[in-house]
């Protein structure tokens, strides 16, 4: 039965809505601007892997109170959200599937367990569970906690790359409608994430379909049936759709960055449709360490110059969806997604469907979309091509016309794609060593390599921390930097210069060393109802920070943001450990233990000041510093 999806439909149901659903979203709504994203990554060094639980809750009188959870298919990342309070996290190996703790199954706490204090709004980073025996739990029982909690059902796993069936009732229309109408709640249901339909496998390559407003995955399966599953696999995005934008968008960084740093995939293709695609662009500008992977993106039917009627439900409508005020012409966050142009590298193509409607009071549209909106001339820019079909917005997914031509793009991208890109790849054996040597392991660490001579991107490889000698592979031959980076530590020396050659294994080897640092980004505070989960704002372009004071007994350091550093130069002072402020981010090294006093100036904002600490061996990135404009 084909789905009726996108923002006309939104409109049409506003104006028929009962009491009941608007107080539901009003009640979401409410939540939303007083919650925050919990991230961090769980690590278990066993070499089983079983389903891992992760809760975050509140100490009570006669208990623990679950804020939220998340199940993980395997050790990794992790998202939750929680309102603004004090929390603890525990994880632990739930090798039975019975969401209960047993004193066989590794866990462990953040920290001793440490509190973790939510913002009303945005993310808090760093998060990071060791798994290890012989931890006592917060309570006695979890099952019935979490299962009351997630209403008798249990949670999705949500680590990147999860398998999962199209087929699955968690994938209907219904639940991604529930998705529009009430994303906070569908996210503690469901959470936010990419998901495989088989096995990844390294000779596929792997296509990720977006779907659009209160869309679902099963929004593609025309596509997914009619592709070539011998050459590609499918990947399908699943998130609240009427979230604020920026937060699904970094969602979807963030699973991608995961997938790389976890399969080290070649090459990514990115199809989406309507709204999707909104999401999805600021994705493929992005300079992250998976950029060179990117060499598809279609959008399909995308309201890439906004939507009129998004503005009158700002403005007029009882209870205001998230998304609307990014998807209202002229919002910041369509400013943003045109704020830089496409790599040439990337084949763009934009497909839309021109059977619709027009009137006096709507211009032709494709019964959901403006033609207008779908062909700005700012998207029509970057494209190779744009494609029109004799198709409205719904049935342009399921048209033969639209899949021979995507079929034809397919082909065409692998014939044309660098001729010269080497399928042979070196080796990196890599040795380190912390001094002393019976300090507290940090959980994470990675080896950056940067490309020598020139201002390529730098690529990642994550490392074991507990592993003294590792091989690091297959990494394209070239020249490189290589440095080797734990928060929290001073890495000597820097960085080594090697040659990675075809064929060959290089050798590199460091020694760590704890050191104080404070570090952070700056960002401008939010009025109350633009306050949510995941979402920061970034300071005007106008607003010049003057000076970052960081202060404390017999010590003082002040920086003033550099105005010409390239990203390389960035980059290379940080991994020297070297202190710097660039734009709204900055970093003091070698700080003793200690709590420092942080005080920051800019123009047109009330002077900001905070207290941080700074201990040896440990740093948790702090949340975004917001200044107050005046």
């Amino acid at each position: 039965m084909k789905k009726i999806i996108g923002i006309i439909i939104v409109f049409l149901v506003c104006g028929i809505l009962g009491g009941c659903v608007l107080f539901k979203l009003r009640q979401d709504v409410q939540f939303s601007q007083g919650s925050c994203l919990l991230t961090g990554e769980i690590i278990n060094h066993s070499s089983v892997k079983h389903p891992i639980v992760v809760i975050a809750y509140s100490r009570e009188e006669d208990g623990i109170t679950i804020a939220d959870y998340a199940v993980l298919a395997e050790a990794g990342p992790y998202e939750m959200l929680v309102l603004q309070g004090d929390y603890e996290i525990f994880a632990f190996e739930d090798q039975n599937g019975n969401l209960d703790f047993e004193q066989s199954e590794l866990a462990g706490y953040y920290g001793k367990p440490n509190k973790v204090k939510s913002p009303p709004a945005g993310i808090a980073y760093g998060l990071d569970v060791v798994l290890g025996e012989k931890k006592t739990p917060p309570a006695a029982s979890f099952a019935r906690l979490l299962k009351e909690f997630s209403g008798g059902k249990r949670k999705p796993p949500t680590s990147a790359g999860a398998l999962a069936n199209l087929d699955d009732p968690v994938f209907s229309a219904q639940s991604g409608a529930a998705g529009f109408w009430q994303p906070l709640d569908f996210f503690k249901r469901a959470g936010c994430n990419i998901y495989f339909l088989e096995p990844y496998d390294p000779q596929k390559i792997p296509i990720l379909f977006v779907h659009g407003a209160a869309g679902s995955p099963q929004d593609w399966r025309y596509f997914i049936d009619h592709l070539d599953r011998s050459r590609y696999q499918a990947w399908v995005y699943f998130y609240p759709s009427g979230a604020r934008l920026q937060t699904t968008s970094f969602l979807l960084r963030k699973k991608i960055y995961d997938l790389y740093m976890k399969y080290s995939f070649e090459q990514l293709y990115v199809v989406a449709h309507s709204m999707g695609g909104l999401v999805s662009r600021p994705v493929i500008l992005a300079q992250d360490v998976y950029q060179d992977t990117l060499k598809l993106f279609i959008s399909i039917s995308t309201p890439w110059g906004g939507e009129e009627r998004a503005k009158t439900g700002v403005e007029k409508s009882p209870a205001v969806i998230p998304c609307w005020k990014d998807v209202e012409p002229g919002s910041d966050y369509i400013k943003s997604v045109f704020a830089g142009k496409i790599d040439p590298s990337i084949h763009y193509y934009l497909f839309f469907g021109h059977r619709g409607s027009g009137s006096l009071f709507r211009p032709n549209n494709d019964n959901t979309v403006t033609l207008e909106s779908i062909l700005d001339s700012r998207a029509q820019a970057d494209a190779l091509k744009v494609m029109g079909f004799n198709e409205d917005h719904v049935s342009i997914l399921s048209s033969p016309e639209v899949m021979a031509r995507f079929k034809d793009i397919l082909a065409g991208t692998e014939a044309n794609k660098d001729k010269t890109y080497s399928r042979t790849r070196g080796y990196l054996h890599v040795t380190h060593a912390f001094d002393p040597p019976n300090i507290k392991f940090p959980s994470q660490m990675a080896l950056v390599l940067a490309p020598s001579g020139n201002e390529e991107k730098e690529t990642q490889h994550k490392i074991n921390p507990f592993l003294p000698a590792q091989e690091i592979g297959p990494i394209q031959p070239k020249k490189y930097d290589v440095s080797l980076v734990a928060l929290g530590f001073k890495t000597e020396p820097d960085r080594i210069s090697l040659d990675i050659s075809s064929g060959k294994i290089a050798d590199a080897g460091f020694t760590l060393k704890p050191q104080g640092m404070v570090a952070g980004f700056i960002a401008a505070s939010t009025s109350e109802d633009d306050s949510f989960w995941g979402l920061y704002k970034d300071l005007p372009e106008k607003v010049k920070i003057r000076s970052i004071k960081l202060s404390g007994p017999d010590f003082s350091r002040t920086l003033a943001p550099a105005d010409k550093m390239g990203d390389r130069e960035v980059l290379a002072t940080f991994l020297a450990s070297k202190d710097y402020a660039y734009k709204n981010s900055f970093a003091f090294f070698d700080l003793p233990a200690g709590v420092y006093d942080v005080e920051i100036e800019a123009d047109g904002c009330e002077v900001f000041s905070t207290k941080i600490e700074a201990k040896p061996g440990e740093f948790i990135p702090p949340a975004p510093f917001r200044l107050i404009l005046k």
